[in-house]
């Protein structure tokens, strides 16, 4: 006779009633719209470089106007792939409330890491074994790479002549567009897979 604090699960149905908060929509409409400022940023920094000031500018008393331009680019790039990132998770979050309830999935599935989160998810949620080499597991684990070497930046120690070195830079705004890709390509991968998921896609943001 089973113990009286064991009971059988199953996930809710794709259309149950409730409401949620969740922020993951607005982060969603963030990245592109700072995308497309970001885009806007590194036009007028084109447009503005000095022709002799060489591949970078150094010191930034020599051009402060462009210098600080040039970090607002920077900044508005790092923000943009961040916002990316916290799309897909923020959704991915949503989607483990929505069909397992809170207490179920805050205790676990919410502290895994989102590559984990989103296969261990679609195995209990739609019955879907999903390799990591799979396509829609790829796009979640590009945009948190990115995500992480902000968040969680590391130190490295480069050998040799320090007045040699020159800093290694992320292309801009290549790895932000590239994020912001990889996001969408994750809502449509992540709809192909499950398809009862596209209504809450399209959800307003917050709801």
């Amino acid at each position: 006779m089973p113990a009286p604090y064991r009971k059988p699960f199953t996930p809710r149905p794709y259309d149950v009633q409730g409401v949620w908060e969740s922020n993951d929509g607005r982060y969603r409409a963030y990245a592109h719209e700072l995308l497309a400022h970001l885009e806007s940023l590194c036009a007028e920094v084109l447009a503005k470089w000095p022709v002799d000031s060489g591949p970078s500018i150094t010191d930034e008393s020599h051009y402060p106007e462009l210098w600080k331009l040039a970090r607002q680019r920077d900044r508005t790039s790092d923000t943009v792939r961040i916002y990316a990132a916290m799309a897909a998770e923020g959704f991915l979050n949503f989607y483990g409330v929505l069909r397992l309830g809170q207490d179920v999935f805050d205790e676990h599935f919410e502290r895994l890491g989102v590559v984990p989160k989103l296969r261990s998810l679609l195995l209990v949620c739609d019955q879907l074994e999903v390799p990591r080499q799979d396509p829609l597991v790829v796009c979640l684990d590009k945009l948190a790479t990115s995500r992480n070497a902000l968040v969680h930046p590391k130190t490295k120690e480069v050998p040799g002549d320090p007045k040699l070195h020159e800093r290694s830079s992320t292309k801009v705004p290549e790895v932000a567009r590239e994020c912001v890709t990889n996001m969408d390509m994750f809502f449509e991968r992540f709809v192909e897979a499950v398809p009862n998921a596209k209504p809450y896609l399209a959800r307003k943001a917050g709801a």
